[in-house]
């Protein structure tokens, strides 16, 4: 069956690929927003090197997608990384630390072309090295890697009832009082 959240899904299988190279005990791996604000960035960049992922979007096509809700889904992985060694060690990378060039080369080797089950395939669709205004202190390197997918998701059948990874997401209380129908109009407002 289809994914039911694809979101999730996506953001743990892009993690568990990216650990096959960069490993745990190295490289910090978080799930950022997009665009990440001045205070968000410096917070994240305490430890490095960095693994960053963001959901970005998800466009449905132009034409009805039919019964299942489908569409290119963005990301956006950034990579951190500081090299005590000076400035071209930040890119190119040597025994005290990794470099940008190398960890941006290793991302998309991995993600590119990787199919996540019941999802649909990871594509890299433009790696840039970038630069955050104000952030020269930090001496860090930074790249992002834009990934997409053609992504189906949803249950065909409708049936979300039964289906444990879509009852996940739903808050756990009934919103009505004891007794009232379901369908029946609820007033929130406190008394």
């Amino acid at each position: 069956m289809p994914a039911l959240d694809p979101f999730t899904r996506i953001s743990k299988a892009v993690e568990a690929r990216l650990r096959l190279f960069f490993t745990a005990a190295r490289w910090d791996f978080h799930v950022v927003p997009d665009p990440l604000s001045e205070q968000e960035f410096r917070a994240l960049v305490t430890r490095t090197p960095l693994l960053a992922l963001s959901f970005r979007q998800m466009n449905p096509p132009d034409k009805g997608g039919g019964r299942r809700f489908s569409g290119n889904l963005g990301m956006r992985l950034t990579v951190v990384v500081k090299n005590p060694s000076g400035r071209s060690a930040r890119f190119l990378g040597d025994a005290r630390g990794p470099g940008l060039f190398p960890a941006m080369s290793g991302a998309a080797l991995l993600l590119n072309g990787h199919t996540v089950e019941d999802l649909g395939t990871i594509f890299v669709g433009a790696i840039a090295q970038a630069y955050a205004e104000g952030f020269a202190d930090l001496n860090a390197a930074i790249a992002t890697i834009d990934l997409t997918m053609l992504a189906t998701f949803g249950d065909i059948t409708g049936a979300y009832e039964t289906a444990d990874e879509f009852l996940q997401t739903l808050s756990g209380f009934e919103p009505w009082p004891d007794g009232q129908d379901h369908d029946q109009p609820y007033d929130a407002r406190t008394p």
